[in-house]
Protein backbone atom coordinates (compact mmCIF):
# COMPACT_ATOMS: atom_id res chain seq x y z
CA UNK A 1 0.00 0.00 0.00
CA UNK A 2 1.44 3.35 -1.03
CA UNK A 3 1.11 6.06 1.59
CA UNK A 4 2.41 9.53 2.41
CA UNK A 5 3.76 10.42 5.84
CA UNK A 6 4.01 13.98 7.08
CA UNK A 7 4.25 15.95 10.27
CA UNK A 8 0.88 17.38 11.27
CA UNK A 9 1.55 21.06 10.77
CA UNK A 10 -1.98 22.36 10.26
CA UNK A 11 -5.21 22.37 12.24
CA UNK A 12 -6.73 20.23 9.50
CA UNK A 13 -3.98 17.59 9.88
CA UNK A 14 -4.51 17.45 13.63
CA UNK A 15 -8.29 17.26 13.25
CA UNK A 16 -7.87 14.28 10.92
CA UNK A 17 -5.53 12.65 13.44
CA UNK A 18 -8.01 13.23 16.27
CA UNK A 19 -10.84 11.75 14.21
CA UNK A 20 -8.78 8.64 13.44
CA UNK A 21 -7.91 8.31 17.12
CA UNK A 22 -11.62 8.63 17.98
CA UNK A 23 -12.49 5.83 15.55
CA UNK A 24 -9.78 3.50 16.87
CA UNK A 25 -9.79 4.26 20.59
CA UNK A 26 -13.39 5.28 21.32
CA UNK A 27 -15.37 3.31 18.73
CA UNK A 28 -13.20 0.22 18.25
CA UNK A 29 -11.60 -0.15 21.70
CA UNK A 30 -14.22 1.47 23.92
CA UNK A 31 -11.95 4.09 25.54
CA UNK A 32 -14.13 6.97 26.86
CA UNK A 33 -13.73 10.03 24.62
CA UNK A 34 -12.44 12.50 27.21
CA UNK A 35 -9.53 10.15 27.91
CA UNK A 36 -8.22 10.16 24.32
CA UNK A 37 -7.61 13.91 24.17
CA UNK A 38 -5.39 15.66 26.71
CA UNK A 39 -3.35 18.80 27.27
CA UNK A 40 -0.24 17.15 25.76
CA UNK A 41 -1.85 17.25 22.31
CA UNK A 42 -1.11 20.97 22.03
CA UNK A 43 2.66 20.61 22.54
CA UNK A 44 3.25 17.19 20.99
CA UNK A 45 4.79 16.42 17.63
CA UNK A 46 2.09 14.70 15.58
CA UNK A 47 2.46 12.55 12.47
CA UNK A 48 -0.28 11.73 9.96
CA UNK A 49 -0.30 9.17 7.16
CA UNK A 50 -2.49 9.40 4.06
CA UNK A 51 -3.36 6.78 1.49
CA UNK A 52 -3.57 7.42 -2.27
CA UNK A 53 -7.14 8.74 -1.88
CA UNK A 54 -6.15 11.31 0.75
CA UNK A 55 -7.71 9.40 3.65
CA UNK A 56 -5.89 9.67 6.97
CA UNK A 57 -4.97 6.04 7.72
CA UNK A 58 -2.40 6.47 10.50
CA UNK A 59 -1.30 8.83 13.24
CA UNK A 60 0.85 9.09 16.35
CA UNK A 61 2.44 11.65 18.60
CA UNK A 62 5.59 12.25 20.62
CA UNK A 63 5.50 14.19 23.89
CA UNK A 64 8.73 15.47 25.42
CA UNK A 65 9.11 14.26 29.01
CA UNK A 66 12.47 15.90 29.80
CA UNK A 67 15.64 17.10 28.09
CA UNK A 68 16.52 13.62 26.79
CA UNK A 69 13.28 11.62 26.63
CA UNK A 70 9.96 11.64 24.83
CA UNK A 71 6.97 9.35 24.99
CA UNK A 72 5.41 8.05 21.80
CA UNK A 73 1.71 7.42 22.04
CA UNK A 74 -1.75 7.73 20.58
CA UNK A 75 -0.58 5.57 17.69
CA UNK A 76 -3.54 4.49 15.60
CA UNK A 77 -4.11 3.01 12.16
CA UNK A 78 -7.31 2.21 10.34
CA UNK A 79 -8.16 -1.48 10.76
CA UNK A 80 -8.07 -1.93 6.97
CA UNK A 81 -4.46 -0.72 6.76
CA UNK A 82 -2.94 -2.64 9.67
CA UNK A 83 0.05 -4.83 8.85
CA UNK A 84 0.74 -2.76 5.71
CA UNK A 85 3.61 -0.64 7.06
CA UNK A 86 1.59 2.40 8.13
CA UNK A 87 2.35 2.00 11.85
CA UNK A 88 6.03 1.47 11.15
CA UNK A 89 6.09 4.64 9.05
CA UNK A 90 4.47 6.62 11.87
CA UNK A 91 6.96 5.32 14.43
CA UNK A 92 9.93 5.95 12.14
CA UNK A 93 8.84 9.56 11.58
CA UNK A 94 8.37 10.14 15.32
CA UNK A 95 11.81 8.67 16.03
CA UNK A 96 13.35 10.97 13.40
CA UNK A 97 11.64 13.96 15.01
CA UNK A 98 12.96 12.94 18.44
CA UNK A 99 16.49 12.70 17.05
CA UNK A 100 16.16 16.11 15.38
CA UNK A 101 15.11 17.56 18.73
CA UNK A 102 18.26 16.12 20.33
CA UNK A 103 16.47 13.49 22.38
CA UNK A 104 18.24 10.25 23.30
CA UNK A 105 15.48 7.87 24.34
CA UNK A 106 11.86 7.07 23.65
CA UNK A 107 9.40 5.38 25.95
CA UNK A 108 6.07 3.93 24.93
CA UNK A 109 3.18 2.37 26.82
CA UNK A 110 2.48 -0.45 24.38
CA UNK A 111 -0.82 -2.24 24.32
CA UNK A 112 0.06 -5.88 24.93
CA UNK A 113 -0.91 -7.06 21.41
CA UNK A 114 1.51 -4.46 19.96
CA UNK A 115 4.56 -5.49 22.02
CA UNK A 116 6.07 -7.50 19.14
CA UNK A 117 5.61 -4.48 16.81
CA UNK A 118 7.83 -2.40 19.09
CA UNK A 119 10.26 -5.23 19.90
CA UNK A 120 11.00 -5.69 16.18
CA UNK A 121 11.92 -1.99 16.08
CA UNK A 122 14.40 -2.11 18.95
CA UNK A 123 12.21 -1.35 21.96
CA UNK A 124 12.85 -3.26 25.20
CA UNK A 125 10.14 -4.10 27.73
CA UNK A 126 10.42 -2.78 31.29
CA UNK A 127 8.49 -3.89 34.35
CA UNK A 128 5.16 -5.62 34.58
CA UNK A 129 1.97 -5.33 32.57
CA UNK A 130 -0.34 -2.56 33.83
CA UNK A 131 -3.81 -1.27 32.95
CA UNK A 132 -4.18 2.05 31.18
CA UNK A 133 -7.75 3.07 30.38
CA UNK A 134 -8.72 -0.53 31.19
CA UNK A 135 -6.39 -1.97 28.52
CA UNK A 136 -3.28 -4.04 29.40
CA UNK A 137 -0.04 -2.20 28.54
CA UNK A 138 3.69 -2.73 28.93
CA UNK A 139 6.25 0.06 29.24
CA UNK A 140 8.96 -0.17 26.59
CA UNK A 141 12.08 1.92 25.91
CA UNK A 142 14.45 2.52 23.00
CA UNK A 143 17.76 4.34 23.12
CA UNK A 144 18.41 6.50 20.07
CA UNK A 145 21.79 6.60 18.36
CA UNK A 146 23.88 9.66 19.03
CA UNK A 147 24.87 11.23 15.72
Amino acid sequence: MAHTVRYASTTQDRDLAYELRRLVFEVEQGVPRPLDRDAYDFNADHVVVFDEDGTCVGTGRAVRLDSRTCQVGRMATLPTTRKSGVGGSVLEALERMAELRGLREIVVHSQVPAVNFYTRRGYVAEGETFLEEGIPHLKMRKMLLVR
